[in-house]
């Protein structure tokens, strides 16, 4: 694609996170060929196809650094019943979950997540080979990795055979530049020592990231107390696996010693308010995190978790939880948040060269949110209107390796009618099931 954005408030995410008012930004086939204010475009690009966003910010696309796509049939589904878990969802991925939808739930996921300006994440699931086809399908970049369980739930019987489904995973890199394998334990309480070391040392061997649940919930905090005196962050110390390798999820609950042990690893956490806070398990310690420069990023959690697989409600709940936890509302300023689904999420994957920013030479992920609307207007901020203000309704267009996938709010290459039609249809067993445990 040739074109050229013009006339937009342009928000770079570039180290000093500069603002080019009245801004261009020129996509030639798939990366960004210029920026800067659009008075220095250069003659060359003025004849490419022209998009006015006047009234526009122009910004990174977002990254979501952790998601389940697969799990978008369990959404509203005993929100409010005690033991979810084990009354619900195990035991319907058990008896229900298959391939057909793990990827139906997939693509209303994937579709789901650009119409909200998202345009890559990292995700964990069953099946996961079906979704990276999904997602390549749909121009969605995906990181993405087979869970791994002792005792799984679905097409794996054991960690072994997770294993060996994860290292066919791939098979789907070849040629396919929107796929990219992580390896993905489900939680230090579910996965074996032996099966943890085993997936730090082939993320090694293969140069690729790692990821997992981890002190997240109370009960395990209190098996890793009882059982090993320490805390399941320092249990990773002990076996040697804790790295920069590590996209650890959640990091609820953790001591003065853990924070230590992430910064002296330079480990990123991944801060998922929306499903932390729904659930009723606490608020992380964020503001603490990053002022040991301990990297943070945001995710969304499942569809079953947070309901809605949206970065601006994430934004603005972090932000807004680590204020009131503190009773300042000076700190943790929108300017520290917007890095999480940019800049920094994209170093989190080793990605930094080509996304999370816009600069010449990267790779055109691009989103434009519109100003003209109440909740957006007036705009003295941006960083401000971007965390507290705007919604997945001001998303009007989101570009991913330079190809248009949401144009004028609709998507490009699939038909969101069709894609939940066919989700409903392979639904409807689960549905059943579902129904006869409420």
């Amino acid at each position: 694609m040739n074109l050229a954005i013009r006339h937009a408030r342009i928000l770079t995410e570039d180290k000093d996170q500069t603002i080019i008012e009245d801004g261009a930004l020129v996509i030639e086939d798939q990366t960004i060929a210029f920026i800067g204010p659009d008075a220095m475009l250069p003659v060359q690009f003025t004849s490419f196809e022209m998009l006015d966003c006047t009234d526009c910010m122009v910004l990174p696309s977002l990254i979501n650094c952790h998601t389940h796509t697969g799990m978008v049939a369990f959404r509203s589904l005993g929100d409010d019943i005690a033991d979810r878990l084990r009354r619900f969802l195990l035991p319907l991925e058990r008896s229900c979950m298959t391939e057909a939808l793990a990827s139906a739930s997939a693509s209303l996921a994937i579709a789901e997540m650009q119409l909200a300006g998202i345009g890559c994440a990292v995700d964990m699931y069953f099946y996961e080979s079906a979704i990276a086809q999904k997602a390549s399908e749909m121009g969605f970049r995906l990181f993405g990795g087979e869970t791994i369980m002792e005792d799984s739930p679905c097409n794996s019987k054991n960690a072994e055979q997770g294993l060996i489904y994860a290292e066919g995973l791939r098979e789907s890199e070849k040629g396919n530049p929107y796929y990219q394998t992580v390896y993905a334990p489900h939680a230090p309480y579910s996965v074996s020592s032996s099966t943890l070391t085993t997936i730090h040392e082939e993320s090694h061997k293969h140069q690729a990231k790692w990821t997992m649940h981890l002190s997240e919930m109370d009960f395990e905090l209190e098996q890793f107390a009882s059982q090993y005196k320490m805390t399941p962050i320092a249990y990773l110390e002990s076996l040697g696996i804790l790295d920069d390798h590590l996209i650890a999820v959640h990091c609820i609950h953790t001591t003065d010693d853990d924070l230590a042990l992430l910064a002296k690893h330079k480990t990123t956490v991944v801060h998922c308010p929306g499903a932390n806070a729904k659930a009723g398990k606490g608020v992380a310690r964020i503001y603490d995190m990053l002022q040991m420069n301990i990297p943070v990023c945001l995710g969304t959690d499942g569809p079953s978790s947070g309901n809605t697989l949206d970065l601006f409600t994430q934004m603005k709940m972090c932000a807004i939880l680590q204020k009131n936890a503190h009773k300042d509302r000076t700190l943790l300023k929108a300017r520290e948040v917007v890095p999480m689904v940019t800049s920094i999420a994209a170093k989190a994957l080793g990605m930094e060269d080509h996304l999370g920013s816009l600069q010449e030479g990267k790779q055109a992920d691009i989103l434009v949110l519109g100003l003209d609307a109440p909740n957006t207007t007036p705009c003295f901020d941006p960083y401000s209107v971007l965390v507290y203000s705007a919604g997945v309704q001001n998303v009007r267009h989101l570009f991913t390796r330079g190809e248009w996938v949401v144009r004028d709010q609709l998507l490009t290459k699939c038909n969101l009618l069709t894609i939940r039609k066919e989700f409903l249809k392979v639904a409807q067993p689960f549905f059943a099931e579902a129904k006869k445990r409420l």
